[in-house]
């Protein structure tokens, strides 16, 4: 295992000597999983560890012998995390993308492995390559990202559970399977197998249940997503630590912004069934995407899993880096009202390119025999998506109290002012 010193000259400059640290103290307690290290990062070899066999595998692909070595390349990353890589083999990779631009999977992936000094949300999460690869505009493909991640993530706790059965490992497994057995509402457009969704209820219905039956059927479930969502997945957990929690940290993220994606594609065709005189269409968009948000709260019980002390270490290995930066949350917000400039001071603006939700409906209110139905709907996204940021809001004191927050916010007060802005302010006047 790298020791400290070696991890601090691999390390960015914005980390400070106690936080690194503190991140070695998790990591050398002797913990699996939840408040400790993480699987990839205990069961590695020396060799693994030292990134000799990545740089043997890039020879081979530069010699035109072998594909690139993605699955490798992400595995060592796990092990020893962003900013553990050691700086010479980043450099590589950062060579590789400026003359690679041409394959678009490497020019869109390879940037999340040397953002250490300049990294955002965006290359933390893999968004440009969730982009290139999933598709955004795809309901059925989003859907299947969000499944893949979620049993993923399920079986990623499960395999800890396996290693290290201490409570607040149970409870984060527990937490993370539920998660899938929400998934008809989380991700409707995936085709799950029920088997996957009963197994996982079975096994949350045993309290000493070692979820190995569950694991049994989630795992050939998630090898059945269409192959290149299941590497997108693999490839964009590239955490910046050796820290447990923050795999698990990752992939809750990813999940919710493939439900900011289809919320923000629902309210998009919601606007232009509107105009073509469709507003039954429009409701059901709208409904449609409230069950997906009010199916949120299984995912915020995975969160609130997040010791204080892990999390502290993540936030000091990610400093920069905030949701605040989220382009599919942005979208939902601007294509529903227009907004005060203020509300968007920590983040650029996102030109929807058309009339907003709220213009759209008022416009046709008094005319239209179905408005007030969709109005209907459209109040009870609203609820879902402050009950979503009010959810945010509570995790974020639980986790990190009132200290600032990352993206230039407040912090948890930022969160709490968010959260009581309506989607569609001017609906409350109409009413």
């Amino acid at each position: 295992m790298l020791n400290t010193a070696v991890r601090m000259k691999a390390s960015f400059a914005l980390i400070s000597e106690t936080m690194l640290e503190a991140e070695q103290k998790l990591v050398g307690s002797g913990v699996i999983g939840v408040g400790g290290t993480c699987l990839q990062a205990a069961e590695a070899t020396t060799e693994e560890l030292s990134g000799r066999t990545i740089e043997n595998a890039l020879r081979q692909w530069e010699a035109g012998h072998a594909e690139f070595p993605h699955a490798a390349v992400a595995a060592h990353y796990q092990a020893v995390g962003r900013n553990g890589v050691r700086p010479h083999l980043v450099d590589r990779l950062r060579d590789f993308h400026s003359s690679n631009r041409a394959n678009h999977v490497l020019s869109c992936w390879l940037p999340m492995t040397f953002d250490a000094q300049n990294g955002d949300y965006l290359s933390y999460v893999g968004l440009d390559y969730f982009d290139r690869v999933v598709r955004s505009d795809d309901a059925q493909r989003v859907d299947a990202f969000i499944a893949a991640a979620a049993m993923d993530l399920a079986l990623l706790e499960a395999r800890a559970l396996a290693r290290s059965a201490h409570a607040p490992q149970v409870a984060r497994v527990r937490a993370a399977t539920r998660v899938v057995t929400q998934l008809a509402r989380l991700a409707p457009a995936f085709a799950l197998d029920p088997a996957v969704a009963a197994a996982g209820l079975e096994a949350l219905a045993q309290p000493g249940a070692e979820y190995s039956s569950f694991a049994s059927v989630a795992e050939p479930a998630l090898n059945g997503v269409p192959e290149e969502i299941g590497i997108a997945v693999r490839l964009t957990l590239l955490p910046t630590t050796r820290l447990h929690d923050e795999q698990m940290f990752i992939r809750c993220i990813q999940i919710f912004e493939g439900l900011y994606r289809q919320v923000a594609t629902a309210i998009s065709m919601a606007i232009r069934d509107l105009h073509n005189g469709l507003a039954a269409a429009a409701r059901d968009r709208l409904d449609q995407a409230s069950i997906r948000l009010e199916a949120v709260p299984a995912l915020f019980r995975v969160l609130t899993t997040m010791p204080v002390d892990a999390f502290a270490v993540i936030r000091g290995f990610t400093h920069g880096r905030s949701a605040v930066q989220s382009r599919a949350f942005r979208e939902v917000e601007f294509a529903c009202a227009p907004l005060d400039p203020r509300d968007f001071e920590h983040c650029p603006k996102i030109d929807v390119g058309e009339a907003t939700l709220q213009d759209t409906y008022l416009a046709m209110r008094t005319t239209h025999p179905d408005a007030s139905v969709l109005e209907k709907s459209m109040r009870r996204l609203d609820r879902a998506w402050g009950a979503m940021k009010r959810g945010h809001w509570g995790i974020t004191l639980k986790v990190i109290g009132t200290v600032p927050g990352t993206g230039g916010t407040a912090g948890a007060s930022y969160l709490q002012n968010a959260a009581t802005k309506s989607l569609f302010p001017q609906l409350s006047e109409v009413a």
